[in-house]
C-alpha cells in the first residue's frame, strides 16, 4: 500500500512545474476508507492504459491538456476542466501536453445507514 503524501491539515502544491516530468509519475495525495486523491503527472506523448477504478471518479486537469478515452469516445480535458465518471467506468489517458491531472476516487457507499447529500436515503 502506498503511503499518502498528505495528512489532515497538510497543504499540497499541485503545480508540477517544480517536479520532473521525465516519465509518468503517480502520487497518492490522500487515501481514506471513502476517498483517494491521486496526482498523475503525464508527459506529452505518453499514455496511461485503460484503468477502471472501484468507485466513482472525478478527473480534474490542473495543468496542460490530455485526451481521455471514455465510453468509447475521446474527450479532451484542458487545465481548469474536470470530467465525472460513473461507478467502475473504464478510461485511459494520453498526454497532449505536459499535464497534471487529479484523480479523485470515491468509494461506493454500502449498508443500511447510507445517506446522500441532502439527507435522502437511496431506495
Amino acid at each position: 500500500m502506498t503511503t499518502p503524501l498528505a495528512t489532515p491539515g497538510d497543504m499540497v502544491d499541485l503545480h508540477p512545474s517544480t517536479m520532473s516530468l521525465d516519465g509518468k509519475q503517480l502520487t497518492v495525495l490522500v487515501k481514506t476508507q471513502d476517498v483517494e486523491i491521486i496526482q498523475l503527472l503525464i508527459p506529452k506523448g505518453s499514455s496511461i492504459p485503460t484503468y477502471q477504478a472501484e468507485g466513482e471518479i472525478i478527473l480534474h486537469c490542473v495543468e496542460g491538456r490530455v485526451s481521455l478515452a471514455v465510453l468509447g469516445e475521446p474527450h479532451e480535458l484542458r487545465a481548469g476542466q474536470l470530467l465525472y465518471l460513473a461507478l467502475n467506468e473504464p478510461f485511459s489517458i494520453e498526454g497532449l501536453e505536459q499535464a497534471s491531472v487529479l484523480a479523485t476516487i470515491i468509494a461506493p457507499k454500502q449498508g443500511p445507514n447510507v445517506e446522500l447529500i441532502g439527507g435522502q436515503k437511496p431506495s
